[in-house]
């Protein structure tokens, strides 16, 4: 049971990876990989790469003559990376590395990828011009981020539910408001990284967990874990009891979600004479 879930150093990886990498990763992934174009014998890299279910669906794209480069800042989420790899993909190399200093050469990559990372860096714009330095000449860069305005369960409903929980003691208000990005933004990030054939638009996907607990269990792998781990016994039943009424149904099932997401592409165009 989810209540039962023990936070620990690692765990909140163990549980992205287990309970919402599958469901609600995995599928945006195989869409931006498709999105970027990515082609058999490709060098990418992925940026931001968590767990890898970017990079891993990239080196099945990119077969074995290919090559990914999964960064991202965390090791332990590096770790995941090239697990459940499939045969004759690309191998995985995790680099451990900031989004603003890609351990990658100049102009050695044909494919930068980033799902859900952009909008965690505190300088977009510093970071799509490291996705500019790395590629080569027409290659692209391919990023996606949650749509600004649209419901994002489960976090929004953890997310009311860790409010219901701390009201009335003076807490914080949680929000999930700071994951998202507008078109708009995407398109005057690209504009100013000196990206061409600039493209952005929404593209929606629904997903449903296998079961409610497993949605539940899926709170564990988010940031909010841990704050949900350190409340006492009592306040960490209520919340965890909230979000269950909100997510799952009165016959036992769960709802379906629709998800939608910012996808933007840009080219890098010739190099100066």
């Amino acid at each position: 049971m989810v209540t039962t879930l023990q936070f620990e150093a690692g765990a909140v990886a163990d549980n992205y990876h287990r309970y919402l990498e599958p469901v609600l990763f995995a599928p945006w992934a195989e869409r931006l990989v498709a999105h970027a174009g990515v082609r058999r014998g490709d060098v990418v890299v992925d940026l931001a790469s968590g767990t890898g279910v970017v990079a891993r669906a990239a080196a099945r794209a990119a077969g074995p003559q290919g090559r990914v480069i999964a960064t991202d800042i965390s090791a332990r989420m590096l770790s995941y990376a090239s697990r459940g790899s499939h045969p004759g993909s690309a191998a995985v190399e995790p680099r451990v590395c900031d989004a603003t200093a890609l351990d990658v050469p100049d102009s050695s990559a044909d494919v930068v990828l980033c799902q859900q990372g952009l909008q965690f860096t505190g300088d977009h714009l510093a970071v799509l011009r490291e996705c500019h330095r790395v590629l080569r000449p027409g290659g692209v860069v391919a990023v996606s981020v949650w749509a600004t305005g649209e419901r994002l369960d489960p976090f929004d409903a953890y997310a009311e539910a860790l409010n219901a929980g701390v009201a009335g003691s003076g807490a914080r208000v949680f929000s999930n408001d700071s994951v998202t990005m507008s078109v708009l933004a995407i398109v005057d990030a690209l504009c100013l990284a000196r990206f061409d054939s600039i493209t952005a638009g929404t593209r929606s996907l629904v997903v449903r967990w296998p079961t409610v607990d497993a949605e539940l269990a899926a709170l564990f792998g988010t940031p909010f874990g841990p704050i949900v781990e350190r409340m006492d016994g009592e306040r960490r039943d209520d919340v965890l009891s909230a979000a269950r009424a909100v997510l799952g149904r009165d016959d036992g099932r769960t709802h379906d979600h629709l998800t939608v997401s910012v996808f933007g592409r840009g080219v890098r165009g010739p190099l100066a004479s």
